[in-house]
């Protein structure tokens, strides 16, 4: 497969992620119109930002895509917090912190900024993986079936989510990533058995190398 080729393939990859990103953007938007002040999701409120969470090979793709157009200084700057984060991450989960991101923030001592973070604002906010764009409105995960999760920010516990459609809705977008990743997978485009993070997506390169058909 020529260059052009394995760029069309993975312009094909990146448009299908893109397009649960827009469905999960959609569904924000529907939350807030239901929920308004309730989530009080902004610029500056980055307490979601401090978990220890994985995310895919195919956003960490879109992450380093975004990257390669930022400039250096930018760059230069993301990757001298990619690398001690990477480290004290280790730290962290070996002390017992966990990954899980369903909607609970994470406890006092076991949190860690994203290296992407800077004065409470994302620097890849355009290029963030899923995680970053779901997190805040009431959450349904169909493998954790019986509950609605959400950030004890915008719901306490004991709060009703009286809403008819978000688990038709939300159901729908888990089963259209779900087949995103597999079909990537299944054309060839699993990297390596070690966790996937906004800091590897940082320090390394992610594109769909020539030895590889992501499509």
């Amino acid at each position: 497969m020529n260059n052009l080729d394995r760029r069309r393939c993975f312009n094909e990859s990146i448009e299908k992620y893109l397009q649960v990103c827009r469905a999960i953007a959609a569904e924000f938007a529907r939350n807030r119109a239901l929920y308004g002040d309730r989530i009080q999701c902004r610029a500056g409120c980055s307490d979601c930002c401090h978990q220890l969470f994985e995310i895919t090979e195919i956003e960490a793709q879109y992450i380093a895509e975004g990257l390669s157009r930022v400039e250096p200084a930018v760059r230069l700057e993301l990757e001298t917090r990619a690398r001690p984060y990477m480290e004290a991450r280790r730290g962290l989960l070996a002390a017992g912190g966990s990954t899980e991101a369903w909607g609970t923030l994470p406890p006092p001592g076991s949190r860690l900024a994203c290296p992407a973070l800077k004065d409470g604002v994302c620097q890849i906010y355009e290029h963030r993986p899923l995680i970053c764009r779901r997190f805040g409105m009431p959450l349904y995960n169909p493998g954790k079936p019986g509950r609605v999760f959400a950030c004890e920010l915008n719901f306490r516990d004991g709060d009703e989510i009286a809403d008819p459609a978000l688990v038709q809705i939300q159901t729908a977008i888990h089963e259209d990533w779900k087949q995103v990743q597999a079909d990537y997978n299944g054309s060839g485009g699993y990297r390596d058995a070690e966790p996937i993070t906004v800091a590897r997506a940082i320090l390394e390169t992610f594109f769909a190398p020539a030895d590889r058909t992501v499509c």
